[in-house]
């Protein structure tokens, strides 16, 4: 319950996770945190968490932002990531922009494949209505479709498929 409550560890934690350099992971720094992201996608006991399937996540994303997503390409989280089990929770964390500034309601749509690469969370979080499942750091996925809307909520849907393992 402690990444999902209001207390400021999943974002502190995520701040961390995205300094994270592979390319040198025998700085100390780094390496903690590569343990820590090992232990939780791969300890047995966590294994009855694990999810496949779809899940959603809502955010705003910029114009410029926007303009890196490419279907066809292959992207590498790098934080965990809140998804829901259920759109329209997702789409309840949009906000309503309405012009103020040029970040667009965007919501993700992610199949997951591999049995380790989310947690479903649904039943051990503070939050249980939000059927949150938790997408672990350094997943990848190949970018399958991007629809823009010109009206309403979501202006952007991105549409994600978990990669194959190597």
């Amino acid at each position: 319950q402690a990444y999902t409550a209001e207390t400021g560890f999943y974002s502190t934690l995520n701040v961390h996770l995205a300094q994270l350099q592979l390319e040198n992971l025998t700085a100390k720094e780094n390496l903690s945190r590569a343990y820590y992201i090992g232990i939780i996608a791969r300890h047995p006991k966590l294994k009855t968490f694990s999810y496949t399937g779809v899940t959603f996540r809502g955010m705003m994303i910029t114009n410029n932002d926007l303009k890196q997503y490419k279907r066809g390409t292959r992207i590498l989280t790098k934080t965990f990531s809140s998804t829901s089990k259920q759109k329209d929770i997702a789409l309840g964390f949009l906000h309503d922009n309405s012009g103020a500034d040029d970040r667009l309601s965007t919501i993700c749509v992610y199949e997951i494949r591999n049995e380790r690469t989310a947690l479903d969370i649904e039943h051990i979080s503070l939050f249980q209505d939000e059927k949150e499942v938790l997408v672990l750091p350094y997943s990848a996925f190949k970018i399958i479709d991007i629809k823009q809307y010109e009206n309403g909520s979501p202006r952007v849907e991105i549409k994600l498929k978990e990669c194959e393992p190597w």
